[in-house]
């Protein structure tokens, strides 16, 4: 059932292009709030003190690299229990009437709210939660997310994890913004490496990045209309192999740059590897989700920092990536399907 919350005591500012002649650019309403909210709450001041103190170590994995970040405060993310009798027994923490005191947003095109996550990774680091409760699923919200992409460009950019794939609120539609070029694998797409066209949807292309460690499919196109057709042609085709019927398992990343938008779809297996499950000193506290997949892994606890190598994140990549033989047929099938 959906619950329509009321937000407006919430509202910091509000963007709604369609009713601006001239305004405020969404990217400088987001630096202002983040801004006056590091000084109205101080749980958010503290996230970025810890963002601040963050350690990294980067890891040559052969064909690519990783970059590690210990962020102990991301515990409450990464161990977060997604079961779903523990999400049924907890307050729904993006609901607006259930957010801590001192937190704003801005009301965006008058359905979401962008939020400061009080748990950054980023030097900004923003959720856009829809006003009503309703689960995480992207079908219907494609151009929702180009559209965030759009406004949000060229100093951020947008990033979903499917309720399955990362997600702490699986029961709540929401996005997540940050920094445009925060991940590695943003550059890496462009150092030389094969990035095949294997489908074209009107002026949108579909193409698969080899070499990776991972699944990764990059779908880039100038015109809205057609690039969401073309990512409803990936889906359609990842979610006939889904007997569930449910959303395809999926992270996906959106930047728009020079007129044009890039999406980066992680194909997904698996929510969490193995090893998160595995006793004592065997277990890696790493729950991927698009940051992850992105390159950027998220480590809270310092033992799982130190010990990781080019071995164990070969390992999670495969272990979370949809299997190769199943990539393999989505993309006969996308490159068969003609325009």
């Amino acid at each position: 059932m959906e619950r329509n919350m009321s937000s407006d005591s919430r509202i910091f500012a509000e963007f709604n292009p369609e009713d601006m002649k001239a305004g405020a650019r969404l990217p400088d309403l987001c630096e202002e709030l983040l801004n006056r909210q590091k000084i109205d709450w101080p749980r958010l001041a503290d996230g970025y003190k810890a963002v601040a103190q963050s350690q990294f170590r980067t890891i040559d994995c052969g064909d690519f690299s990783v970059v590690l970040q210990f962020n102990p405060q991301r515990i409450v993310s990464s161990g977060a229990r997604l079961d779903p009798a523990s999400i049924a027994a907890r307050p729904c923490f993006l609901c607006p009437a259930n957010l801590p005191g001192e937190q704003r947003g801005i009301l965006y095109r008058r359905d979401f709210l962008v939020l400061c996550n009080p748990f950054p990774i980023f030097s900004q680091h923003f959720v856009i939660s829809h006003r009503i409760h309703r689960p995480q699923f992207l079908e219907g919200q494609i151009d929702t997310v180009l559209l965030l992409a759009r406004d949000l460009a060229p100093s951020l950019a947008v990033f979903y994890n499917g309720p399955f794939c990362g997600a702490s609120a699986p029961d709540h539609l929401h996005f997540q913004a940050c920094p445009a070029g925060s991940l590695p694998i943003e550059a890496q797409i462009d150092d030389g490496r094969p990035v095949p066209v294997i489908a074209r949807h009107v002026s949108a292309s579909v193409c698969r990045v080899e070499r990776l460690g991972r699944a990764v499919l990059v779908i880039k196109g100038s015109d809205l209309t057609d690039l969401e057709g073309a990512v409803k042609k990936v889906l359609t085709v990842m979610k006939a192999a889904d007997v569930s019927g449910a959303e395809p398992m999926l992270n996906l990343h959106a930047a728009y740059q020079g007129g044009a938008w890039r999406l980066l779809l992680f194909p997904r297996g698996k929510n969490r590897p193995d090893l998160y499950d595995r006793e004592g000193s065997d277990r890696i506290l790493i729950s991927p989700a698009s940051v992850e997949m992105g390159g950027l892994l998220v480590v809270p606890v310092e033992r799982d920092f130190r010990k990781l190598n080019a071995e164990l994140v070969r390992h999670i990549y495969r272990e979370v990536s949809v299997a190769p033989e199943f990539l393999q047929s989505w993309t006969d099938q996308l490159s068969g399907g003609g325009r």
